[in-house]
């Protein structure tokens, strides 16, 4: 089944809890009216006869969104790029981001564990994916936890409490019960299901913490706080307060020792989606210093000419890495799944975030001091100052007032704050896409080159077989005396 987007509204009607700047939501639909539209549009692409040949596959007589779907290619892998990027361009989505790169990433960490602990989590991961391509829900990664004091582990009594991380509070013979919250969790009131699993690895004595679940957005004790101002509900905490989850929902009830798969197997799959959208953002950018250059009559200038070749390289590169981290995937034999080749996705990642703050400079320069300055939309629309602004922030003729003044708010959104801190943090730090980068990069592989280079022997199969000297000499007889 897919659903209609008439259908995706009505299931966002779920008794769910949602509260913004101190108020109860009352409706979610009507609430964030925009971002529930936008998100619906995901639904209405995969009925659509140009679109539906992406979003849409059949299996077993059904028809069924290709998100769904297994990735075992790279073609697959690349398939859920095409459809991440088709909805920014269609400036659409936001009802599962990051949910399918969870359930993938989950549904191969369970897979892990099971084979190496004779547990039955994967047959619930089975038919839990069964159960989405019949429902068809929108879905949500729930990862980021609190943390506390970062220096102690979740367990440590020197912690102010124990649920600084989502926990496993209870057993019973029909399911679990967990308590605790998850932050920074993106889209989460535009889903339907949440799946929630560890930010980081625990120990033994932090067995409790290793929990993976599915938990409806509508289920009692389930409460949302939106970020605050936000049109969409933004980044909300979850709270999770005694939330009961019927063991078929249950991916990883207490195995510490699989906790840091559940977060990294996740993170390999999304860093792929982030990289994927940020290279359209960073086409947005590249464009907009475009057009601000234009407005401002500066497109001549050799020093800016520079700074948007610069911002053109940026984009380019990030979506050149993210295609090759689809098309050059790891093959996990042991379970069947493709996941996208990790060197790749976290470079792509480590170069957006880490340009981020040197494309703003470049942009900011393009614009000028008026980004900082700029009166109010509100002024424009007041007939005792709109004709002041009118005349005195013309830019060049080609491009009206009211247009050049969209361009400058978008500038100070872009520079915004929050902005800065987004594009660094979300889908992991800096720090953390060196560390994978050091820990998966192939080595032996990078010192036999060298070694090749140098003369010394080789015995990596990549180059053991080659000749060390040039394979052809010129004979004696070319050579003059």
């Amino acid at each position: 089944m897919i659903k209609t987007p008439e259908q995706y509204v009505e299931s966002l009607r779920d008794g769910r809890i949602v509260y913004q700047d101190g108020e109860l939501i009352k409706d979610i639909p009507t609430r964030y009216e925009a971002s529930v539209n936008r998100a619906a549009g995901e639904f209405w692409l995969a009925h659509q006869p140009d679109t539906k040949k992406l979003f849409a596959m059949e299996e077993d007589g059904e028809e069924i969104a290709f998100s769904f779907k297994i990735p075992e290619t790279g073609e697959d892998i690349q398939r859920r790029r095409e459809i991440t990027q088709t909805l920014n361009h269609w400036n659409l989505g936001g009802a599962r981001l990051t949910g399918i790169d969870s359930l993938n990433g989950v549904a191969h960490a369970c897979t892990v564990l099971d084979k190496a602990m004779g547990t039955n989590y994967s047959e619930n991961m089975k038919k839990y994916r069964a159960w989405c391509k019949k429902n068809d829900p929108g879905i949500c990664a729930a990862v980021s936890d609190p943390k506390g004091n970062r220096k102690l582990h979740a367990e440590d009594p020197k912690q102010a409490h124990k649920d600084f991380y989502v926990r496993l509070k209870e057993k019973t013979k029909d399911g679990i019960i967990i308590t605790g919250c998850k932050l920074h969790i993106s889209d989460a009131i535009l889903s339907n299901e949440l799946i929630v699993l560890p930010s980081r690895n625990h120990n033994e004595g932090g067995k409790e913490y290793a929990v993976a679940c599915a938990v409806s957005c509508g289920t009692p004790g389930v409460k949302f706080l939106a970020t605050t101002g936000s049109r969409n509900g933004g980044h909300p905490m979850i709270i999770f307060d005694d939330v009961f989850v019927p063991w078929e929902r249950v991916f990883m009830a207490g195995e510490w020792q699989f906790s840091r798969l559940f977060a990294t197997s996740f993170a390999r799959y999304h860093r792929l989606t982030a990289s994927t959208y940020k290279a359209i953002q960073l086409q947005g950018v590249a464009g907009l210093a475009r057009l601000m250059a234009e407005m401002n009559g500066l497109t001549h200038a050799t020093r800016i000419q520079d700074h948007l070749a610069w911002l053109a390289m940026y984009a380019d590169v990030t979506d050149a890495l993210a295609k090759a981290a689809a098309l050059s995937p790891v093959y996990d034999q042991g379970t069947g799944f493709a996941i996208p080749n990790p060197v790749y996705t976290n470079a792509a990642k480590y170069w957006f975030a880490s340009q981020w703050h040197e494309a703003m400079k470049y942009l900011q320069d393009i614009t000028g001091g008026i980004a900082a300055t700029m009166p109010s939309m509100k002024d424009w629309e007041n007939p005792e100052t709109k004709g002041y602004i009118e005349k005195y922030l013309r830019g060049a003729s080609e491009y009206s007032t009211e247009d050049r003044m969209k361009a400058i708010a978008q500038v100070i959104n872009l520079g915004s704050c929050a902005q800065g801190v987004l594009s660094i943090h979300a889908e992991g730090s800096l720090s953390t896409q060196r560390m994978v980068i050091y820990q998966m990069a192939d080595w032996d592989r990078l010192k036999a080159r060298a070694k090749r280079t140098l003369g010394m022997p080789v015995d990596h199969p990549a180059f053991k077989d080659l000749p060390t000297e040039p394979p052809w000499a010129m004979p004696a007889s070319m050579l003059k005396k």
